[in-house]
């Protein structure tokens, strides 16, 4: 009977035992999962994304005031007095249209004076012809030649007079009304009735419509090759909100240091000039091959560039995420986003943000949905 009782002792000192080890080993278990937990909890925290196959979308925005291709400065070339005014800033004018009307009294009362002497100097020449065939009938060489040199010379005075007449008609004719050289936009009108032409710099200023008008916007270097001659884009034209969107053609092109300066010109009935005029244009770029990554996510150091990575590693408790560095080799880029072209597989988790200003290679992080 005693012997039963000290075996139930010793059986129940081993219980007492085994469940001491027990909770000892639980109570280990528990503060090694505390404390890992509060390690992973202590842990930088960083965002990361997988980066994106597909091509990368360029753009462009840039806007310039409208100017017409060509426009011409008109005033009256005498500089006579303005009489009347046909035209207004900012209207239509056809070719042969009159735009402004000069006093010409002055130049037409010398028009008709010369227009007498030269009906003089023709009297003058029959006087001389009288004469001349007087001398020859008389046998006098001397009288003779003497007539026949003043006959000519007023003959030449003659051709001259009526040279000086015409050019004094067609002066006349040019210079009483300014008439539009061609279909167009009278950009500015300066001529003021009873002041003397250009007196207040061109009395009209006219704008083609035939060849249209344009403006220069610059694009960087890079992107210039999305630009040739000829090729037609969309312009906005006038406020966003009103825009109104026209075709427009790349007329001119031309470099400038890392931009290039381009012309677009553009023909429409509506536009008269001072117009802003905008570009908005989108394009696939030429070196698309690789991985679309954020812009921000990419670093440099020197002439190494680099992503941060998550890397997985097992361990007893489970696993664990660790910054890995990895240089890549980038191309193209937009506002926002850069093509990786070697370096990274395209579920690589990358590294986007973090909880602190500076993650290293190897260090233990946090990864947060």
């Amino acid at each position: 009977m005693e012997r039963q009782h000290n075996r139930d002792e010793t059986k129940s000192r081993k219980n007492k035992l085994r469940l001491v080890f027990i909770l000892f080993v639980s109570g280990l278990l528990v503060l090694t999962l505390y404390s890992n937990t509060l390690l992973t909890m202590n842990l930088t925290k960083v965002w990361t994304i997988v980066g994106r196959q597909e091509e990368l979308v360029q753009s462009f925005n840039g806007s310039g005031m409208l100017e017409p291709v060509s426009e011409v400065s008109l005033s009256n070339k005498a500089g006579w007095t303005i009489k009347a005014v046909k035209v207004r800033a900012g209207g239509l004018v056809k070719k042969g249209q009159t735009l402004v009307v000069y006093e010409s009294t002055e130049a037409e009362n010398q028009y008709m004076d010369a227009k007498v002497q030269v009906e003089q100097q023709q009297l003058a020449i029959e006087g001389l012809q009288d004469r001349y065939i007087e001398a020859a009938s008389s046998g006098d060489d001397t009288q003779l030649r003497s007539a026949n040199r003043d006959l000519e010379s007023a003959r030449l005075t003659l051709d001259m007079q009526r040279r000086n007449l015409d050019t004094m008609k067609a002066n006349l004719v040019s210079n009483r009304e300014l008439k539009a050289p061609f279909d167009g936009i009278a950009m500015k009108v300066n001529a003021v009735e009873g002041l003397s032409s250009a007196s207040a710099g061109p009395d009209v200023l006219v704008a083609s419509s035939i060849q249209g008008y344009q403006f220069h916007v610059q694009v960087p270097a890079t992107i210039s090759g999305h630009f040739k001659i000829g090729r037609k884009l969309d312009v906005h034209i006038g406020q966003e909100d009103k825009a109104t969107t026209v075709e427009g053609i790349v007329s001119g092109m031309e470099n400038k240091e890392s931009q290039v300066n381009i012309a677009v010109t553009v023909k429409n009935e509506q536009i008269r000039g001072g117009e802003q005029a905008l570009l908005d244009l989108k394009f696939v770029s030429d070196k698309t091959s690789g991985i679309l990554v954020p812009s921000s996510a990419i670093h440099k150091e020197g002439s190494e560039t680099f992503v941060y990575i998550i890397e997985e590693r097992k361990g007893p408790l489970g696993n664990t995420s660790h910054v890995r560095k990895m240089p890549v080799k980038t191309g193209d880029s937009n506002e926002s986003e850069t093509v990786v072209q070697q370096g990274i597989f395209p579920d690589s988790p990358i590294i986007l943000q973090s909880s602190e200003p500076v993650v290293t290679d190897g260090e233990r992080v946090r990864v947060m949905p």
